[in-house]
């Protein structure tokens, strides 16, 4: 037409147009998407089962976990076992309290030693599972358990 000072739209203003549109578009979505997003402050002292509840929604709503995250999780369970086996030992050695079995004693040197492989696909090292199982099986264990209050020993442990 072009009368009255108007001129034609040029491709530009069009692609300029449809990006706008599209922009709109992704924002309203957001808006929509975030008015049904539940947010929840989770306040608690240390070890009180923040994360844990964080990780079971995630299970029940996300459809769990990956291969690779899982992998890192096992790494910290080994992480969190062989650091409670140290600081029973270590309260052991504190208390005075010595293994009954000479093959009990030889692990806790083992496991005073050891440590975790960083690699999340590497399994624990048979010889630190059985150490571990030897250590708490002995009577010193029970007896190292029962002072429990005297030293820090994580809630995840037994």
């Amino acid at each position: 037409m072009g009368a009255c000072g108007s001129k034609e739209a040029s491709n530009e203003d069009s692609e300029q147009k449809k990006r706008s549109q599209a922009i709109d578009k992704k924002l309203e979505e957001d808006s929509r998407r975030l008015r049904r997003e539940c947010k929840i402050l989770l306040l608690g002292s240390g070890e009180s089962g923040k994360s844990t509840i964080v990780k079971q929604m995630k299970i029940i709503h996300q459809n769990g976990y990956t291969q690779e995250e899982r992998a890192l999780y096992r790494l910290t369970i080994y992480k969190n076992l062989i650091d409670c086996m140290k600081a029973l030992v270590g309260a052991m050695q504190q208390f005075e309290i010595e293994p009954e079995d000479e093959t009990v004693r030889d692990y806790v040197e083992y496991i005073i030693e050891y440590n975790v492989d960083p690699d999340p696909d590497t399994p624990l090292d048979p010889k630190a599972a059985d150490a571990v199982e030897a250590i708490w099986k002995d009577s010193a264990a029970s007896k190292t358990m029962d002072r429990q209050s005297e030293f820090y020993l994580m809630d995840s442990a037994p």
